[in-house]
Formats: structure tokens, sequence, C-alpha cells
């Protein structure tokens, strides 16, 4: 169904029943206006039959004439007429009811009409009785009934077109809230894709025009789902090209210095055997063995962090425990070093696919070489741990200066990016907050999760 042909079919039905209501209000009206003029032409004839039976009936019957005139005039129901008797002498012998006091909104409505019509006329009519008695009777138009009347009626409208633009707004709001309710299932679908949850999408929808957004909503979605897989496996394989590169490296390392320094060492110790006796140049000899020495276990330190999956056994899974056991004990024999490093690692978290285990390593290295080298923390935890719905979580924790702005901080190149990258491509989530609200040394929480960690392995 076409949006603009609902929207039109239900105002337009509503209007016409709101025409039907004031249809029926103005019938009810009208009838109470009739019911009320015939009540004061009825009042009106009373009251000239009765000044007619003043003048021709006998002395005895004058005064039930003057009291029935009386409450005729008391009563005031002969619409827009007023009626006064006075005697011979000119004395009042019916007066017509007091006006009640007018209304501020009486005052101002009759301050807008013209003049003309604020004035009351009169008609004289003098009865001669054969008795010599004479009464003069005096209908005078009661302006003050034709305002109320008018004003009434112009009420009335004000209130009838308020009413239907009222009833009219209410039908207009109620009908595109109707035609409206489908976007909740966009709107919740926009925000699945903010947060990159491409897999939802958009249920068929009743109005056509917003069928077909959710239709290209559901087609952008997948498009994101597949550029992002594509993304993904492309950000694996550089990942996996990094690994290899630094195998190769790792290689070439200990191909050329391994075996340099190897024959280098085998010449100090020849020289050594062949100097003796020769203090200066065996001194210099022992010192160079020592540098040669020293370089061997640089380049030893430096190809486990190029590769360290070569600790681990021919066919056998990655030791993450030993990986993060050696890292964290290369930290702590520095030279200088005083932070307090700590490893918690679930016995169940190490049974996972290598490529993951290995990532897990790498981030590691990266938090603590951000943390060691410029977060001047004091204590450093490691934790990997198997929670609630199978999902492997990894946290690194610090109590240093923090970072002011974590996404800034990424941009920075300051490890942050390298592990955030890493999470991303193995599907993961990861949070980046500081630790505690103390604002000299807020610390950093660095916290990833990983669903289906442990699916295939299990």
């Amino acid at each position: 169904m076409d949006m603009s042909r609902f929207l039109i079919g239900r105002i337009a039905g509503v209007s016409a029943l709101i025409l039907v209501a004031a249809f029926a209000f103005a019938l009810w009206r009208a009838q109470f206006d009739v019911e009320h003029e015939s009540l004061g032409a009825a009042e009106a004839v009373a009251a000239f039959e009765q000044l007619s039976a003043l003048q021709d009936d006998g002395a005895e019957h004058v005064d039930q004439h003057l009291d029935a005139l009386r409450a005729i005039a008391a009563g005031g129901r002969m619409r827009h007429l007023q009626l006064r008797v006075d005697g011979t002498d000119g004395e009042s012998l019916v007066a017509p009811a007091p006006a009640p006091g007018a209304t501020l909104v009486e005052r101002a409505f009759v301050a807008l009409l013209p003049p003309d019509a604020r004035q009351a006329d009169a008609t004289t009519w003098t009865i001669r009785r054969a008795d010599g008695r004479r009464f003069t009777a005096t209908f005078m138009l009661n302006p003050a009934s034709e305002q109320e009347e008018a004003l009434e009626d112009t009420l009335g409208l004000l209130g009838m077109l308020f009413g239907y633009a009222v009833l009219t707004l209410l039908a207009v709001t109620w009908a595109v809230r109707r035609a409206l309710a489908p976007l909740q299932p966009i709107h919740a679908a926009i925000a699945h894709y903010r947060r990159a949850e491409y897999a939802w999408r958009v249920p068929p929808l009743p109005m056509r025009e917003l069928d077909a957004v959710g239709s290209s909503l559901n087609h952008m979605a997948g498009a994101l789902a597949d550029a992002q897989e594509v993304r993904r496996t492309l950000s694996l394989k550089l990942l996996t090209l990094q690994e290899d590169e630094r195998a190769r490296i790792a290689r070439e390392l200990h191909d050329e210095f391994g075996q340099v320094l190897t024959a280098m060492r085998a010449d100090a110790a020849w020289l050594l055997r062949q100097t003796e006796g020769q203090a200066e140049v065996q001194a210099v000899t022992r010192e160079l063995a020592a540098h040669c020495e020293r370089i061997q276990g640089d380049v030893r330190d430096l190809l486990r962090e190029l590769r360290p999956q070569d600790a681990r056994f021919e066919g056998a899974a990655v030791p993450l425990r030993t990986l993060l056991e050696g890292l964290l004990r290369g930290w702590r024999d520095r030279p200088g070093q005083s932070t307090r490093l700590a490893l918690r690692l679930d016995a169940e978290a190490e049974g996972i696919a290598d490529d993951l285990a290995l990532a897990l390593y790498r981030m590691t290295q990266e938090a603590l070489t951000n943390a060691m080298r410029h977060a001047r923390a004091g204590s450093i935890e490691v934790a990997i741990t198997r929670g609630g719905d199978d999902v492997l979580e990894w946290r690194v924790e610090d109590d240093g200066i923090g970072v002011d702005d974590a996404a800034r901080a990424i941009h920075r190149g300051n490890g942050l990016a390298g592990i955030s990258e890493r999470v991303w491509a193995h599907h993961g989530e990861i949070t980046i907050e500081a630790r505690d609200a103390d604002p000299q040394r807020p610390g950093l929480r660095l916290h990833a999760r990983f669903r289906n960690a442990f699916d295939a392995h299990e």
C-alpha cells in the first residue's frame, strides 16, 4: 500500500466522521433553537391574549389579567421582547424582568457590535376600557437577548471549528503514527548497523515506500557484511604475512649472525690460547668474547620476539602459557625494572586456535610495551580467561598515567591500533578505558572479548 493513499484514506474517513458529528450537533442546536423560539412565540401570544382580555373583561378580572402579565414579564421567556404595562396615572403595573449582569465576554462582544445593534426599539399600545380606565402596554425589543443569542451562535460556531480542528489534528496524528509505525524496524536496523552488526535485516513492511527503504538497507547491510569479511580476510592475511616476514628475518638473523658470532667466539677462544702470557692482548680478546656473547644473547631475545612459535614442539599447538610466561620474565629480568607483572591464564583458554593464540601473544606484547615504556606503571596484570557463553576474555590492566583519549591514542600509532586491528580481525570486541577514577594515575584497562573461540577445539 502506498503511504500517500493510506494517509489520504485515513484522514478522509476520519474527516467524514467528524462532519457527521458536526451535522448531528447542528441539528440538535437547531432543534433547541426552534423549541425556544416556539416557547417565546407562545408567551408573546399569551401576553397579547391577556392584554386583549384586560381591555374587554369586567373590572373584577383586571387584577387577574395583570397578575398573568406580571408572570409572563417576569419569566423572560418571550425571546427578544420585554413587556411593560403602566396605569392611568403612569404607575408601573407590570415591569420587565431585571436583566442579569453581563459577563466580561458579553461586554466585549457587545462592544464589537455596530451602534444600531445596541439600541432597543419600542412599540406602545394604549388599552381603553369601557369603565374609563386606561393602560399603556409597551413592547420593547430586548437587545441583550439578541446579543446573547448572537454570542451563543458565535461561540458555538467557534467551538465547532475548534473541535473540528482538534479532532482533525488527532486524526492526522493517529494516521501518521500508523503510517510511520513500520519505521521502528528501520530505526532498529540502523542502530545495529552503527555497531557494525550487519547480520540484522529489516522485515517486509506494509508501506511500499518504507518497504523499498528496508530492502535498500538490507542490500546495503549485505554489501557491508561482504566488504567487512573481505577486509577481515585481508587483515588476517596481512597479519600472516607479517608473521612470515618476521620468520624470514629471524631465519636470516639466525643463519647469518648466529654463524658469524659463533665463529667469532671460536676465534676469540683460539686467540686466548695463542696469547698466553700476553696480558694486554688477552684482556682485549676476553672483552671481544664478552661482546660476542652479549650480542648472541640479544640476537636470541630478538629471535624469540620475532618467532615465538618456534618454541613449540613440531606439530603441537602454540604454547600460549610458555610464550606469555617467557614474555613477562623477559621484562622482569631487564636491568632497573621494578614493575610488578602478574599473569592469570585459565587452563581452558589454552586450547584455542593457533592463529588466535599467536594474536593474543602479540596483543600482550604490544600492551606490555606501551605500559612499560610510556605509562610508567607500577603494576601490570595480564589475564586470559573463559567467560560466560563460551567467550574468551583477554584483559591487560596497569596503574600508569593512562591515555587522555582512546580514539586519538589509537590513531597516534602507539600500539593500540595494532591491538584493535587484531581483535577486529578475529571477530572480537575491545574496550579501552581508565581503570580507576584517580585523575593523576587513572591507569588503563584493555578488555577484548572473542565469541566462539572454543567451538573448533572442544
